[in-house]
């Protein structure tokens, strides 16, 4: 990946939509009136970390008093550029643009001591013979503390996109709260597109801002509820800042 000398290189405006305890749906980007959000300034190579230490900076009063234990989850919003492109194609009335998702990982305020707990805490869940295999909680504690320190870039972020972020406070019993709890908004029932809905099978190929085909391999077969994709999959060719 390229590297990128802060001192030189100009940042760009990034538009982070916050809510606490969960994340908004995607259908709320839809609508003329947006959730609340900070502008906040940042580069390619800025980390999680580094965005969730702008947030606490930009305005603590988003946080609890203290906001050691908070978690900040993210989660990157973009348009389907494909979808809106195929329904322009077939001359259809003009309909509320659609946006997808993708989990980008949490951050814990409170350094690396709060992280190290989390840890521990897992851990320890997993057995007590010394000789515990990374799975369950303690293999999720590990990825989360991975993620913290990927890039924008990394993440194939694209200028115009949108970042979501969820604040999670600590547990009545003072615990960290687990980075699941910001994904409430999934629909319940089975899976498969909604009566009177189109599957949702579409893919950003068309691009968006400039960009063709930049989502080209980003996404995999196989979708969460309510056709949201999951789990580990590439967002598209790499981007030139």
């Amino acid at each position: 990946m390229a590297s990128y000398d802060r001192e030189v290189t100009t940042p760009f405006l990034l538009r982070l939509f916050y809510k606490n305890g969960s994340f908004h749906r995607p259908d709320e980007f839809a609508s003329r009136s947006l959730p609340p959000s900070l502008s906040l300034y940042t580069w390619p190579s800025s980390t999680l970390t580094e965005l969730a230490e702008q947030v606490a900076a930009e305005d603590p009063s988003l946080l609890p008093s203290p906001s050691v234990g908070t978690r900040l989850a993210f989660r990157l919003i973009y348009p389907d550029a494909r979808n809106a492109a195929a329904t322009a194609g077939a001359h259809h009335a003009p309909t509320q643009p659609r946006f997808m998702v993708k989990d980008l990982g949490s951050v814990v305020l409170g350094g690396d001591g709060a992280s190290a707990a989390l840890l521990a805490a897992a851990n320890g869940a997993e057995g007590d013979d010394g000789d515990t295999e990374m799975t369950g909680a303690a293999a999720l504690a590990t990825a989360e503390s991975a993620t913290k320190d990927k890039t924008l870039g990394e993440f194939k972020f694209v200028v115009g996109d949108y970042v979501s972020c969820a604040i999670l406070p600590p547990l009545a019993d003072g615990s960290v709260a687990p980075a699941i709890t910001a994904r409430n908004d999934r629909p319940t029932g089975p899976r498969g597109p909604a009566a009177g809905h189109p599957p949702h099978n579409n893919r950003r190929d068309a691009g968006f801002a400039g960009r063709p085909g930049r989502d080209r391999e980003r996404r995999r077969s196989g979708f969460g509820d309510g056709g949201f994709p999951e789990g580990e999959w590439r967002r598209g060719d790499r981007a030139t800042w």
